[in-house]
């Protein structure tokens, strides 16, 4: 069988895939845990920002219901 021009070969240094070596790959799982703990505390503060903010909102809306602020006058 000839070669068509769609089927040449790569030269060799294309054709091989880099094996990593255990250091890269020590390296890429550490930076993989570093990344989810980022995600994980980013998902944290913004839940607390959240609570935070809207506690005084729900208080206000339980007061507001069952006429606390009428009461204390």
């Amino acid at each position: 069988m000839n070669n068509s021009n769609s089927q040449k070969r790569l030269p060799k240094r294309y054709a091989k895939h880099r094996k990593k070596n255990k250091t890269q790959i020590t390296a890429s799982i550490i930076l993989e845990i570093i990344e989810v703990g980022a995600v994980l505390i980013t998902l944290s503060t913004v839940t607390l920002s959240l609570t935070l903010l809207l506690t005084p909102v729900a208080m206000f809306c339980i007061f507001y219901k069952y006429r606390i602020f009428e009461l204390i006058k």
